[in-house]
């Protein structure tokens, strides 16, 4: 589990962490929330979202969770999400 290898390395001083869930990723479906929401209440490290999202409403809810960032692939070449619109949304969103 991914919860199993991050505190151990942020331990080691481990500052950010990629968590992609393969079961999601190109699936456009959505992101594992349970699962981020978890990661990033268990340690202080950055935590990078992938996998699964396909609209801003979800990038909106990574951000809500503490998500520093988001990898965005299948959605932008699908017309999904629009990187404009999404990078302005998510420039004037506030917690």
């Amino acid at each position: 589990l991914a919860s199993d290898l991050m505190q151990p390395m942020a331990v080691m001083g481990v500052l950010r962490f990629l968590y992609t869930d393969i079961a999601r990723d190109g699936t456009l479906s959505e992101p594992n929330f349970p699962s981020i929401e978890a990661l990033v209440s268990q340690t202080k490290a950055h935590l990078m979202a992938a996998g699964g999202i396909s609209s801003i409403d979800h990038l909106l809810r990574l951000d809500a969770l503490g998500v520093e960032a988001a990898i965005v692939g299948k959605a932008l070449y699908t017309g999904d999400i629009h990187l404009e619109k999404a990078l302005e949304t998510l420039n004037n969103h506030t917690h």
